[in-house]
């Protein structure tokens, strides 16, 4: 009894810690506090006050994480904003996060923060611009996902229309190694289109 009694207490919290779900949490925000600190580390490497640096870090990363928010004080000057924005501009360049962790990171987002509709797509395809997170047919396959609920909003991920043109910024932004494999493999299907077309 008493075994039974000790493994309920301490059995417990270790269940816990093992939950899909709440280490998906830990691993998002794990993942946008390590791209704050890289992209608030590039600015200071570019001469940027430390102070001015984490918070336009901070606002970066927010965009990124939060569904296109900001979020910006009242009082918030049209020049930080315009910085934000150019830095925001700059993150793929920076090679800080794995594009298929971020886009699992801000699947588990989606869904803690009931973001699941338009806004949810919206933004992944405005990251997919800015050379962030791989969508449409690039998007990384189901088992990248941990839970069914981020594979169901995978598939929805999946339909998100690209453009040919988009692939190539994509490719020239991602070392070999950040490519989605079927990206790798189009990408090599391309180079060799264009090497028998000479």
């Amino acid at each position: 009894m008493l075994k039974a009694l000790l493994s309920m207490l301490f059995g417990g919290s270790k269940k816990k810690s093992l939950d899909p779900a709440e280490q998906q949490k830990q691993k998002a925000y794990q993942l946008r506090t390590d791209l704050e600190k890289g992209i608030k580390a590039k600015l200071i490497a570019q001469k940027k006050d430390a102070k001015a640096a984490g918070e336009i870090a901070e606002l970066v990363v927010n965009y990124i994480f939060d569904f296109g928010e900001f979020g910006f004080e009242m009082s918030t000057g049209k020049d930080i904003k315009k910085v934000v924005g150019a830095e925001l501009l700059k993150v793929c360049e920076y090679q800080l996060v794995d594009p298929i962790q971020l886009c699992v990171a801000l699947t588990q987002r989606a869904l803690a923060n009931k973001k699941t509709g338009e806004v949810f797509e919206s933004h992944l395809r405005d990251l997919w611009i800015l050379c962030l997170v791989p969508i449409g047919p690039f998007t990384p396959p189901d088992s990248a996902f941990p839970t069914s609920q981020q594979q169901l909003l995978a598939k929805r991920i999946r339909e998100i229309a690209i453009t040919p043109k988009q692939v190539e910024n994509c490719i020239k932004a991602w070392p070999g190694h950040m490519l989605v494999p079927h990206m790798q493999k189009w990408h090599e299907a391309t180079l060799a289109a264009q090497a028998e077309g000479h």
